[in-house]
């Protein structure tokens, strides 16, 4: 009787990914969204920089000190665009019943249920049940620029996992940590009716391509 009506749930669920849009595939309350301090400081460092290059150029041809002023706004509105989509956007959501990848073009929506393994090598990693790997382009591996020794224990490692700030080790506890969580209140084991869903971001591919026309027109004008 309960393997029944575990079917009918995982059968529930299969089909509510279907027809249902991404943000009602998680019942569960968000808990945070990860992004890394560099791709926001450097994401918002060039929108700034480039809206007042922008105001710059206008300004000089409104003073007459140069004629052409649509190449160079065309170039700077198109770096602008794309460190949205590159550094801006991307982004991880952590759930009380899931996880969603927000990359460059693509939106990921992957349900613990669904979840066999949670990995951190070269970047947060959700492993399915069906074999495929999902990363997290907001959340790569840290990389330390003098390699650890082997003989540094677990306290001293722990403390400085701590201080990291948003890294793929660290997300990655954090996503185990609220995945357990969700199977003691009565969350399902990972099953193969659990599905996975994964789908373009128009809004970001638009502005991509409008980023990459913009650059491509201030090189022709």
């Amino acid at each position: 009787m309960g393997r029944q009506s575990r079917r009918r749930a995982g059968r529930r669920l299969t089909d509510s990914v279907d027809v249902k849009p991404e943000s009602s595939i998680l019942a569960g309350e968000p808990l945070r969204v990860y992004r890394t301090l560099p791709a926001r400081v450097i994401g918002w460092s060039m929108v700034v920089a480039a809206v007042v290059l922008t105001v710059l150029t206008v300004v000089d041809v409104a003073g007459g000190h140069q004629s052409r002023v649509l190449a160079p706004v065309a170039l700077i509105a198109g770096v602008g665009a794309a460190a949205w989509v590159l550094f801006l956007r991307p982004a991880v959501t952590l759930y009380a019943d899931g996880v969603h990848l927000t990359n460059v073009v693509t939106e990921t929506t992957v349900p613990f249920a669904a979840v066999e393994e949670v990995t951190g090598r070269w970047a947060l990693e959700l492993r399915d049940v069906r074999g495929r790997t999902h990363s997290a382009w907001a959340v790569p591996v840290r990389r330390d620029m003098v390699r650890r020794r082997s003989i540094e224990d677990f306290a001293e490692t722990t403390r400085r996992r701590g201080r990291e700030g948003v890294t793929a080790q660290g997300v990655m506890d954090e996503v185990l940590r609220a995945m357990q969580r969700w199977r003691l209140d009565g969350g399902e084991r990972p099953g193969e009716q659990a599905e996975v869903h994964r789908r373009p971001s128009w809004p970001a591919l638009l502005v991509l391509v409008l980023a990459l026309a913009l650059a491509v027109g201030a090189l022709v004008l």
